[in-house]
């Protein structure tokens, strides 16, 4: 039934799957009668409060309504998240006469006549009778063999009909909540409810025209509220709702329905002019080039191919989408045309419908947004818990006081619980997202859109940025310089060819003018950018006939490519798509004049070589591509096989079948120039102490090359690259000085080594204590290294800053490994093969035409990397607005409830207009510009700080209230030794009077409201000084201008609405502005002395106060500036590795590969345990 993970009272949660490796938690339950009484008592006895509370607390509510069951007979169910969210769910069961279908795993169709099943977060979960167990319904993608899918012919009507039951209509509808449902759900937010507490309370206490305001505001407040929830809602529901007609397969014919019908397991038809993709699906026959843009944040048109079939292991080989994403067509993403055989369709199998598809889940990220500062809000909660502890007392005190004046009961209630409406202030949440939403607008202005504000936060502790290279830190274009052939005495010729100048029989113009994924749409070209810039240098011309002019190339529907005297004439008959996992593509050719079937592949040169036969590589071939790799060219290798038999005997060949025993053509060279912003962002994030790690794809030399140039990678220090070999028997972790040739190691015969002799390994101090050096290694080298040293890999991702020749899987997994760390991870790329990334990152910044892509919260128009300062920036100021709002905000709630206890003292309480100009003149006015100071230009060597509950923020509320208390009951005391003073008349009752104390305490207390504003609008080094936010300091200015007229000249309509006693002595009035002058000083100097300089200094010294050092920091102090660490060799298998992980249980799961991969999550998990 599952794995219990958790408990709920007595009763375990059993674990669901979904996806990408997350979880849910589930509990069963029954309603209880006895309960559901007394829960509708209790709500009845408490006016409905009792009700709110449970509405508010899932797991409370069904503790009251509810007992455990097993989730088999379970009514309710709870659901718990991975972030600790709760949501109470309802477990349906419906039947109908003709039953249910759906699919499970290896796309084996279940029958029931009735349907167990929850929805949660727009997914279905349904009960399984066999596995006993819920389980999410996804579609016809789990297991299914590549066989299956390639001869899967569609549903018959009837198993059509029961599948939509199962799986409802194929739509992403966001469902409209009329605006009177929406009015109640805002109204009944805990800030709304303690709102109308309040304002009762005041009412009661006769407090009319305060109260009347508040409510006014509240209401203004709840109606702009539901009015933005519902434009948003509008907007969403508008943006990605779509329908369509679709050719699918039905009863064996192809029939037009709506896409609302579609189910998983469809066999549709892609109409060749084009459409928009209403599900996801997977490719079987044809071609198909798409816009994905708007999903994966791809700006160049991709080509999709039909998923390729081995007929040696189609049986065994598992449709994955995730390595078969070349194939797999998304909802949400453009085809723009189809390529396809002639009286033959172009066919997809729908994998997924509705929300469980990839738009779906963009959709859903959307809806559910993960709560990214998870910390800041529950030390937030903690405080909060603090304010009430504190209002507590106060209404302690208030109860013994007032009772011992002989108060009236009710007197004493309403005064004692006006208590907690001052101590715990109702806009604290609300105050808090000021500066996200000021953030959000600035980084909109700049072209950087954001879909989940709640990350900007989390931006501001940004501490390690991974940057993609090509397309990223590099321009998108490349300037081709030239081609290396081979000569007649397998040498490379030694200097660069004009391919122009190159006849038409050449290989390597043949191999550049066909082995590329380029079409045309509406007579231009497109296709990736490197394809582009190699077929221009061919000087040929592809053109794409029609259909009947394609009975020569074995009737099939192929690109031709010709040279400019139409000498020579080239088929593409078929591609081998690119693959970040392979690092190479290939396509099948044949010339109109011969017979033969030609194979043209280009790709990584190491990898293109192990694919070559050893005799047709050159002698001097490892000594030429270091040559260039090491100036930061990109180079690719090109290569050639000429292939017996036709095209049909080819076509069913597997891949690997192909593509080898080829013989080399030559190199191409070209040049991939950093972009001009790169080097200055690069090393402003160097100057704010923030890592910059290059992630790419690319060869190794051209990676470090370029890291180089940009100041990734230190230029001053020497690099060295890892290796891990093989040696009589034993594996070692080996260094290689960048001067010295790379070696590789290759499973074909050749070995490269063009000196002749062994790369020299060096092995560096091992007492040094300065770092003194760089690393740089390749994703094979990581994988090896897991295999054998899995200890050394959290050591390698801290130390290292060059990842070359990393899949998109890698990358991946080297976010998740630094998050291990503790780092606070940013992903920056530019294409789908950064998604992983982008999304597993703490912030993923993508660069991307649209504004929104479900690659990463953040997507920027601007095609460089200055939006990572952005949003840095942008994610400091955010948060550090967020920390002085709320020690703002505590500190007016703390020192008004000090001056109201204080007027208790007195038997009185504050004015209803005094309440009225502190909190509507001052608070609120201060709170709505408090956001608007703009981000710093330049990014602080510190980052602010990320927990509200620090030493220096407790020691700064408490300091400043310490202060605020002194001036007030020293004024307090000091204006009753005047002679002029005249004692008050006790009123046993409590009510409101003018007397000389309360006035001034009233009059020092406003100008300490604006004090604590400009205490705690902190400026440097994250914000610009408040000079620079107009509005703010006006609003300052006019308040401090306002609160000296109050206090030395008040007007005669302020003194009586106000209900002052003011002193009769001018020069006391000015004394009180004299007072609230040195209060202000005191303290500016104790938070810059105190606070920010001496209490850090004794917390250092004394090493006290502080969190736990991050595990990345743990791990830098034990290897300092040695290498001794790598150091290593052992005598061990890959399966012994395993082992002693098994014994050890220490190592991180996430760089495991295949079928390693889930023993090692498993293992990581027990360790947990």
């Amino acid at each position: 039934m599952g794995v219990p993970l958790a408990t709920v009272g007595r009763t375990a949660g059993v674990a669901v799957e979904i996806e990408d490796r997350n979880e849910i938690l589930v509990w069963g339950y029954n309603f209880c009668r006895w309960k559901i009484v007394l829960t509708t008592v209790l709500s009845v006895f408490t006016l409905g409060l009792f009700s709110l509370v449970l509405h508010w607390k899932p797991v409370l509510l069904v503790k009251f309504l509810c007992d455990a069951c097993s989730l088999e007979s379970a009514t309710i169910v709870l659901v718990r998240d991975d972030c600790y969210r709760w949501s109470l769910r309802r477990v349906y069961e419906a039947c109908r006469g003709g039953g249910y279908l759906y699919l499970q795993n290896g796309g084996v169709l279940v029958e029931h006549y009735c349907l167990r099943y929850f929805t949660y977060r727009k997914q279905k979960f349904v009960w399984s009778t066999e596995l006993k167990r819920f389980f999410l319904l996804t579609g016809y993608d789990q297991n299914i063999t590549v066989h299956d899918m390639h001869n899967h012919d569609g549903w018959t009507s009837e198993h059509v009909d029961r599948l939509c039951a199962s799986y409802g209509a194929n739509e992403i509808n966001i469902e409209l909540k009329s605006p009177l449902q929406l009015l109640v759900t805002q109204a009944i937010n805990p800030f709304y409810i303690f709102q109308l507490f309040s304002v009762t309370i005041w009412f009661s206490d006769t407090y009319y025209y305060y109260a009347s305001i508040i409510v006014v505001l509240s209401v203004v407040s709840l109606f702009v509220d539901v009015y933005q929830i519902r434009k948003n809602q509008l907007a969403l529901h508008n943006s990605i709702h779509q329908t369509d007609f679709v050719g699918v397969v039905r009863d064996g014919i192809v029939t037009t329905v709506s896409s609302t019908q579609l189910v998983p397991g469809d066999v549709i038809v892609i109409p060749d002019v084009g459409c928009v993709m209403t599900c996801d699906a997977v490719l079987i026959a044809g071609n198909c080039m798409l816009n994905e843009s708007g999903l994966t944040g791809e700006s160049m048109p991709v080509t999709k191919t039909a998923l390729p079939i081995n007929p040696a292991y189609a049986k065994q080989a598992v449709y994955m989408e995730k390595y078969h994403a070349k194939h797999t067509l998304y909802s949400g993403t453009e085809v723009l045309q189809t390529r396809y055989y002639p009286a033959q369709l172009v066919k997809a199998v729908v994998t997924r419908t509705g929300f469980n598809t990839q738009k779906g889940q963009l959709v859903r990220s959307i809806m559910y947004p993960k709560p990214v500062d998870f910390a800041f809000t529950k030390d937030l909660l903690r405080f909060l818990c603090v304010l009430a502890l504190l209002a507590s007392i106060g209404m302690l005190y208030t109860i013994v006081l007032m009772g011992m004046r002989g108060c009236s009961i009710g007197k004493i209630f309403v005064r004692a619980l006006d208590l907690i409406t001052i101590c715990v202030p109702p806009a604290l949440p609300a105050a808090m997202t000021i500066g996200i939403i000021a953030a959000e607008s600035r980084l909109k202005k700049r072209l950087v859109y954001c879909i989940s504000p709640n990350t900007l936060n989390t931006c501001g502790g940004i501490n390690v940025v991974c940057f993609d290279k090509t397309g990223t830190l590099t321009e998108d274009g490349l300037n081709f310089l030239g081609a290396i052939s081979v000569s007649e005495h397998r040498t490379f010729n030694r200097d660069l060819e004009d391919v122009g100048k190159k006849d038409a029989s050449d290989g390597i113009v043949r191999c550049m003018a066909s082995c590329h994924s380029l079409t045309r749409i509406d007579g231009n070209l497109v296709g990736d950018p490197l394809d582009l810039i190699m077929f221009k240098q061919s000087g040929w011309t592809l053109e794409e006939p029609a259909i009947n002019e394609t009975a020569q190339f074995d009737t099939l529907v192929p690109t031709l490519v010709y040279a400019p005297d139409r000498s020579c004439e080239i088929g593409i008959l078929k591609q081998y798509p690119f693959s970040s996992d392979l690092q190479r593509m290939s396509v099948l050719t044949r010339e109109l004049s011969s017979s033969n079937i030609v194979l043209y592949c280009k790709g990584a040169p190491e990898t293109v070589a192990n694919l070559c036969i050893a005799d047709s590589l050159p002698s001097n071939y490892e000594y030429t591509l270091s040559s260039f790799t090491k100036k930061g060219y990109r180079v690719l290798a090109l290569a050639t096989r000429r292939l017996e038999g036709g095209f049909i005997k080819t076509n069913q060949l597997p891949r690997e079948q192909v593509e080898c025993e080829m013989e080399f053509l030559g190199l191409l060279v070209m040049d991939n120039r950093l972009k001009p912003e790169t080097r200055p962002v690069i090393n402003a994030l160097k100057n704010a102490n923030i890592r910059s790690v290059m992630v790419t794809g690319d060869n190794i030399l051209t990676a470090v090359c370029v890291a180089r140039e940009c100041s990734i990678v230190d230029p001053s220090l020497p690099l060295y690259f890892i290796d891990c070999i093989r040696v009589e028997g034993r594996t070692e972790v080996r260094l290689c000085p960048e001067e010295g040739s790379v070696h590789r190691y290759s499973t074909s015969p050749y070995k490269f080594d063009p000196t002749g002799e062994k790369p020299m390994f060096v092995k560096l101090e091992k007492n040094c204590r300065k770092r003194t050096y760089e690393l740089a290694i390749s994703g094979k080298v990581i994988d090896s290294i897991l295999e054998y040293f899995p200890h050394l890999v959290p050591k390698l991702v801290c130390m290292c800053n060059v990842f070359a020749r990393m899949s998109p899987e890698q990358k991946t997994q080297l976010v998740n490994v630094l998050q291990e760390m503790d780092y606070t991870v940013a992903m920056c790329g530019d294409g789908a093969n950064d998604c992983g990334a982008l999304k597993a990152a703490h912030a993923g910044i993508s660069l991307s035409e649209s504004e929104a892509s479900i690659a990463s919260p953040f997507t920027s128009k601007k095609p460089n990397i200055e939006c990572v300062i952005d949003v840095i920036r942008e994610g400091r100021a955010a948060l550090t607005t967020s920390f002085g709002v709320f020690k703002y905000m505590a500190g007016y709630s703390l020192t008004q409830f000090l001056s109201v206890c204080l007027l208790y003292w007195l038997g009185t309480n504050m004015a209803d207009f005094q309440f009225l100009l502190i909190d509507a003149a001052l608070i609120t006015m201060f709170s709505l510009f408090f956001g608007r100071t703009e981000a710093s230009e330049v990014l602080a060597p510190k980052p602010p700080p990320v927990r509200i509950l620090s030493v220096t923020s407790v020691a700064s509320l408490f300091l400043q209230l310490l202060l605020m208390l002194t001036f007030q009951v020293t004024l307090f005391i000091y204006v009753t030794t005047q002679p002029w003073f005249v004692p008050h008349t006790y009123s046993p009752m409590g009510e409101v009077y003018p007397s000389y104390r309360a006035s001034c305490v009233f009059m020092i207390s406003i100008f300490q409201y604006i004090t604590l504003v400009v205490v705690y609008s902190t400026s440097y080094p994250h914000r610009k000084t408040i000079m620079h936010n107009q509005l703010f300091f006006a609003s300052i200015v006019i308040s401090t201008i306002l609160c000296i007229v109050i206090t030395v000249a008040p007007p005669d309509f302020a003194v009586e609405l106000l209900m002052l006693k003011v002193p009769v002595d001018f020069k006391f009035r000015l004394f009180i502005v004299l007072m609230a002058g040195v209060n202000f000083l005191a303290c500016i100097l104790t938070e810059n002395l105190i606070v920010d300089t001496l209490i850090p200094k004794l917390m250092r010294r004394f090493k006290c106060g502080t969190t736990a050092n991050p595990r990345y920091c743990q791990e830098l102090s034990q290897v300092a500036g040695s290498t001794a660490w790598l150091d290593v060799s052992r005598k061990m298998e890959p399966t012994d590795a395993l082992s002693l992980v098994k014994r050890q249980g220490s190592v991180s799961p996430t760089f495991a590969k295949n079928g390693e991969t889930e023993l090692l999550y498993q293992m990581e998990f027990v360790r947990k345990l």
